[in-house]
């Protein structure tokens, strides 16, 4: 059965239009995580899987990976394309992805599955994890239950810049779920309120997995 379509693709047309969604510096923790791996020089491949406005390319190029970024935004995968004409780049729509089996060393998934139904979700993390290499990792973040941030409501985000955009948020117990088919992976959590917001709560869940 062919999976749902993303849910929300005009929302996200529409946010990356706008200058706030160009955002340029990568996650921390994405950093601390990719610094772990021990350097190749048997030129390793990534994908930035959702890349939105391409914060990650830069990272990935610096630690000696060939770059790919993807995502299901044409205005997503321009901004790249002007920014890091260097990456290469894929525009993409529901699972199974134009991609090899094992074709990338890593996988950056970073806030991009809870933005998609649970259903949308595993499929696509299946797919990725049919184009991770045996011994490969996937790094990824996804929204956890508690956050008030984006004041979702039966999974309609209420926040104006992503307004008719969907999200679902994850339990611990849903992320373990999620990762059953890797050999082993690692889980951590972050909690912050933005600046002035001390009434609001933006909760995430971090992985690392290893196929």
């Amino acid at each position: 059965m062919k999976p749902a379509e993303h849910p929300s693709k005009e929302a996200w047309e529409t946010h990356y239009t706008r200058p706030k969604a160009k955002l340029s510096y990568p996650d921390e923790n994405l950093v601390r995580m990719i610094s772990k791996f021990p350097s190749s020089s048997n030129s390793p491949k990534a994908l930035d899987f959702g890349t939105g406005s391409g914060r990650h390319c830069v990272l990935l190029k610096d630690f000696g990976y060939e770059v790919s970024a993807a995502d299901y935004s044409e205005n997503s995968i321009q901004s790249v394309k002007e920014s890091y004409p260097w990456a290469k780049t894929f525009l993409l729509n529901s699972p199974p992805y134009p991609f090899a089996d094992e074709e990338f060393d890593l996988i950056v998934s970073w806030g991009v599955l809870h933005y998609n139904s649970p259903e949308l979700a595993k499929s696509m993390l299946d797919d990725t994890f049919r184009i991770l290499k045996k011994g490969g990792y996937l790094a990824a973040s996804v929204r956890a239950e508690g956050d008030t941030h984006l004041k979702a409501e039966k999974g309609k985000i209420g926040t104006t810049d992503l307004a008719g955009g969907a999200t679902w948020f994850y339990s611990k117990e849903d992320v373990q779920n999620l990762l059953q088919n890797f050999s082993s992976f690692e889980i951590g959590y972050t909690e912050r309120t933005p600046l002035g917001k001390l009434d609001e709560r933006i909760c995430h869940w971090i992985f690392l997995a290893k196929k």
